[in-house]
């Protein structure tokens, strides 16, 4: 045993154990060293991209409106009295001059009697005066009576003639009263629910309610209002000739959705602007063949208010707005992506207009939820328009 070794071994058991924890450390030292792996680079995000495309584009507004008749009478009563009939069936269709209701006529018809003894007696007054007249007359001729006779018996032949003409008015209106106790339709058409019923009392008083309505359904009108900006703005463009004479037809939608076969044409705006509303109101008519559209219904009245020719239009979700300003994601030919600010016009279903800052066929990004910034490169995942939208 060499003498180093020997001197070792009898080094202190705790000397001892601090030394070989020494040459263990050493020992893993001179292990060669293994480096930590770099992390992969993530691949871009797949982003949708569609191109800018350019088309005419004519916009449409829609607006709630109300069906009306063509006409729509209200049927009343001119006399008052108990309704003895009504003589119709309700919600079917009546013609013009057709017996709807009797009214008790029994006052009226005593009144034409007394109105006729009237006549009768003025007739026989009247008769009485010119013979008196004719008696008088010729003895004043001759001296026989004086002129202040001639001229009573004129004066009492002209108030009997006067008397004999008012009788006669007077057994008119009361025919004429006695002729309103038959209520009888004043023009064609639908008639709705009777208000009244046999044994109800009716009066010819400007607050009385209506008996019943009729309405003319071959045609209806439809009556909606505008803004009275967005009047002007039609008015000028129709003016200047950027829209024509077809933005006087509309069509007309159901409360179910579906569009009616027939469309309407404008016919008139009111005189004036509603000072409580700041509307005014349109009424367009519309052929209603089958009658299928009744008065009271309310539908949506779709025109053309706008037309731009040539206009670029990008999906809607493509554009990104922050308060005023309007961005959109144009794709780079190295895939990466410009952020450009943009100017839009109005929205045409699922498109938008966009009026400045995309050209037609530039790629745009539809970001969506994903947070992308300027310059970030993506996979591109090419997006066709629908069919219905490039048309």
């Amino acid at each position: 045993m060499k003498l180093s070794t020997y001197y070792f071994l009898l080094l202190p058991s705790r000397l001892h154990h601090l030394i070989c924890i020494h040459l263990a450390i050493a020992f893993f030292l001179a292990l060669p060293s293994c480096k930590n792996p770099q992390p992969k680079a993530l691949p871009p995000p797949q982003v949708s991209v569609i191109k800018a495309i350019q088309k005419d584009v004519p916009i449409y507004e829609e607006y709630v409106g109300q069906t009306y008749g063509l006409s729509d009478v209200e049927v009343r009563s001119r006399v008052e009295g108990w309704v003895t009939s009504f003589n119709f069936k309700e919600g079917s269709p009546v013609k013009k001059g057709q017996l709807l209701y009797t009214i008790e006529d029994i006052q009226y018809k005593t009144k034409v009697d007394q109105m006729e003894g009237q006549l009768a007696r003025a007739n026989t007054e009247l008769v009485r005066a010119e013979n008196e007249l004719n008696r008088v007359r010729p003895l004043t001729q001759m001296n026989a009576l004086s002129q202040k006779d001639l001229d009573n018996a004129t004066a009492q032949y002209g108030a009997a003639k006067a008397q004999k003409q008012s009788a006669e008015a007077a057994l008119q209106n009361s025919k004429i009263e006695l002729g309103y106790t038959r209520v009888y339709a004043p023009i064609g058409g639908i008639i709705g629910i009777s208000n009244v019923r046999v044994g109800d009392y009716v009066t010819r008083s400007p607050g009385a309610g209506t008996l019943a309505t009729i309405s003319q359904i071959q045609s209806l009108r439809v009556r909606f209002q505008l803004s009275e900006t967005e009047y002007l703005r039609l008015q000028r463009k129709i003016a200047k000739g950027q829209l024509s004479s077809e933005t006087r037809d509309v069509d007309i939608i159901l409360p179910d959705n579906s569009i009616y076969p027939q469309k309407g044409v404008i016919n008139f705006a009111n005189r004036q602007i509603d000072t409580e509303t700041g509307t005014i109101t349109i009424e367009a008519t519309i052929n209603n063949p089958d009658q299928l559209l009744r008065p009271g219904l309310y539908v949506k009245v779709k025109f053309l208010s706008d037309y731009f020719p040539n206009a670029v239009v990008i999906p809607q979700n493509a554009v990104i707005q922050l308060q005023s300003i309007y961005q959109v994601f144009a794709v780079q030919k190295d895939n990466s992506l410009k952020v450009k600010v943009v100017e839009t016009g109005p929205r045409a279903g699922d498109g938008w207009i966009i009026t400045k800052g995309i050209q037609p066929g530039e790629r745009i990004a539809i970001v969506g939820t994903q947070a992308l910034t300027n310059n970030t490169k993506i996979e591109p995942v090419e997006t066709k328009w629908p069919k219905s939208t490039t048309d």
